[in-house]
């Protein structure tokens, strides 16, 4: 089979395998529809990095949920600030809260705001608690966050690194997929994909939920040439990409072309 046949996939569902270690699950039927939990350190960066993955997982018929650690009121909500000056953080936060989840509504996504505090994001033994006890009660087959290795964005970091230990402590999936660092730097911080999900057919969907983060009107012009460029690289018009953080090994009955 062609390289780019084995990395593309309609759905996560179709590309789900059982992890390593203790919390590792077997392979499932390919009938089981997948609960997937995607964890977002700040309102937008679920939508823009894995929106057309999640939207393709909710037409699959899976269960979705998104948790926010927090509402984004430092790192990525500097418009709203230069917007309306002298505005408090907690209509800051009030706001970045609704945006996040009129996103997710769009996705057709199950939402849990945590509200951390942003920049710095502490994740205190309590917090880590509360973010292990979600993921215990979610039960999630495939877990999507933020790349492990993203060291130019310090709460995207503290976020990969808190979930990974969560997923530990809750006994959950080892099945953990990072999604794109923040554009620009993925070759910086070393995200070379080893998965990718085609969403051509859901990317005007991913826009509209785009839209709703109104405070970063940016993410669609960067997330366009983001999944083009995803997209060139497995013969898609647009994709999303993952890297696993326990490879998979592909096994084939036989050599194909």
């Amino acid at each position: 089979m062609k390289r780019r046949d084995f990395i593309v996939t309609g759905s996560l569902a179709l590309a789900a395998s059982g992890g390593v270690g203790s919390a590792a699950k077997p392979n499932l039927p390919s009938d089981t529809k997948l609960r997937i939990l995607a964890i977002s350190a700040h309102p937008a960066d679920f939508c823009s990095r894995t929106g057309g993955t999640l939207i393709k997982q909710v037409r699959a018929g899976c269960p979705v949920r998104v948790i926010w650690l927090t509402r984004g009121e430092t790192d990525e909500s500097s418009l709203l600030y230069q917007k309306h000056p002298g505005i408090s953080t907690e209509e800051v936060r009030r706001i970045r809260e609704k945006e996040a989840f009129a996103a997710a509504e769009v996705l057709g996504v199950e939402g849990r705001m945590l509200g951390f505090s942003d920049h710095p994001l502490d994740m205190t033994p309590e917090r880590m608690d509360k973010l292990a006890q979600e993921m215990a009660d979610f039960k999630p087959d495939i877990i999507l966050t933020h790349f492990k290795d993203e060291l130019t964005y310090p709460t995207h970091w503290r976020t990969a690194q808190s979930v990974i230990r969560a997923a530990q402590l809750a006994g959950v999936s080892w099945d953990i997929r990072f999604f794109e660092p923040t554009i620009g730097t993925a070759n910086r911080v070393g995200f070379i994909p080893d998965d990718y999900v085609d969403i051509t057919d859901v990317f005007d969907q991913k826009v509209t939920a785009l839209k709703e983060l109104a405070t970063q009107p940016d993410l669609i012009p960067h997330y366009t040439v983001c999944n083009q460029w995803r997209g060139l690289e497995c013969d898609r018009a647009y994709a999303e990409a993952f890297v696993h953080w326990a490879p998979r090994v592909p096994v084939a009955s036989t050599l194909s072309r």
